[in-house]
């Protein structure tokens, strides 16, 4: 058995990480050892598993290949927007700590035990059926906590540039603290990919860059969270990345995922919604072309009374590419008066193309109103000739109708910048000229 425990990488900066940090990283590596690699026998990774490759033969990036003004100077800006940036590369933070009032910036190295235990008591770093994100609790070495002020309503977004070059592995972490009744943005964008082009293999195991990236953050009582991450790149790189949410009274949840394919894209996606009044609505685009996979899990656990959720999630795969949805609300026995519902809407482009789909409704209380559903489809022939009788070319058509299918929730990401940007990188991508 190949345990997890193999990729035990040696530390390539100088970071001292608190003694609380350093016990959990241990402890952490003593689970690892007894922890195998997800398999095709492993439920919840039968179709990544095979993409994962020889992780244990992989080493960590070397951080020396870039110096922190290469980082800083090439990572790019793919839209137009007033924010501030922090830029995370191969794991370290290599930018200035943003000036943003109300907010607090501080490195991992730095925390106090009562922040360290913030960060291991986070929804993904207690997971014990996420093996590849306990990686990261293993071996991260530096990290960035985030904490908003009581009552603080920003209005600039922060925007969270992780980045990944050079062969090798990297662990970017980071923990965000919403204080009661406050109200923040958050945009995740990951640069992760090695180089361009597009894959050539479904069962490579030969692992080029592999990024394995985990977000924890907890929502006060009354706060609000808007969240938007999105994978711009699309070259060959192995990606597996990890959000988790704590919601506390009447907090609130709003994401946005856009989500576009490589060699191994996955993303765990969790909300755990812990008292009473908690709202949550997940948004998401998954859009694979070439041989690209897209590896998509949400979970929402409805454990307080009276808390409401709505899931709406797209995936459109062209030529051999795959997407697997795997949705899941699970309510509590003591979660009455719970409100959930999930749809995902499936767009197939191409007979060789695979979208998997498996929504979950897991119910133990009896006064709750849930629905959840799954459609699968392609293009239909006859809109396309209504349009094409419009004196519309067929690609053109083509491309209209295939648009149309994700735009209502591209278009409803609330930071217009980003929106327009999602627009124009799908509309090029599902391109059908040539």
């Amino acid at each position: 058995m190949t345990t997890l425990n193999t990729v035990a990488f040696e530390p390539t900066n100088k970071c001292h990480l608190p003694a609380l940090l350093e016990s959990y990283q241990r402890e952490q590596r003593k689970t690892l050892a007894t922890t195998a690699l997800p398999t095709r026998k492993t439920e919840s990774w039968k179709y990544a598993a095979k993409r994962l490759g020889k992780l244990t033969e992989l080493p960590r990036v070397d951080t020396q290949a870039d110096t922190r003004a290469d980082h800083l100077a090439n990572h790019q800006n793919h839209y137009d927007l007033a924010c501030q940036t922090l830029v995370i590369a191969n794991g370290e933070i290599v930018s200035d700590l943003p000036d943003m009032s109300g907010l607090s910036f501080k490195p991992f190295s730095a925390l106090s035990d009562a922040e360290i235990k913030n960060v291991t008591s986070g929804i993904v770093a207690e997971a014990e059926d996420m093996p590849i994100s306990a990686l990261n609790s293993a071996h991260f070495e530096q990290g960035i906590y985030i904490s908003v002020a009581k009552g603080l309503e920003l209005e600039t977004p922060l925007r969270i540039v992780i980045k990944h070059n050079g062969h090798g592995t990297s662990f970017p972490r980071v923990y965000v603290d919403l204080a009661p009744q406050s109200k923040f943005t958050l945009i995740e964008e990951l640069q992760v990919s090695r180089e361009s082009g597009a894959v050539d293999t479904t069962d490579s195991t030969e692992v080029s860059a592999f990024c394995n990236q985990v977000t924890d953050v907890t929502i006060g009582s009354g706060a609000k969270l808007t969240y938007l991450r999105m994978n711009v790149d699309q070259g060959q790189v192995k990606h597996v990345g990890a959000t988790g949410f704590k919601l506390m009274r009447d907090a609130r949840l709003e994401t946005h995922c856009l989500a576009l394919g490589s060699e191994l894209a996955r993303h765990d996606l969790r909300v755990h919604m812990l008292e009473p009044g908690a709202e949550c609505d997940l948004n998401g685009v998954c859009c694979t072309k070439d041989r690209q996979l897209f590896d998509n899990h949400t979970s929402i656990e409805h454990i307080a009374a009276n808390c409401s959720s709505n899931e709406n999630y797209r995936c459109i795969a062209d030529d051999h590419s795959q997407i697997v949805f795997n949705g899941r609300i699970h309510i509590h026995r003591d979660a009455q008066k719970t409100l959930g519902a999930m749809s995902n809407k499936n767009l197939l482009l191409s007979s060789n193309a695979e979208i998997d789909s498996k929504p979950e409704l897991e119910i133990y209380a009896d006064d709750v109103k849930c629905a959840h559903g799954t459609t699968i489809g392609q293009l239909d022939e006859e809109e396309v000739y209504y349009l094409k009788t419009r004196g519309i070319r067929d690609e053109q058509a083509r491309q209209i109708l295939t648009l149309g299918f994700v735009l209502e929730i591209v278009r409803a990401a609330p930071v217009l910048a980003i929106a327009e940007f999602w627009e124009q990188s799908l509309a090029e991508l599902l391109s059908f000229e040539g």
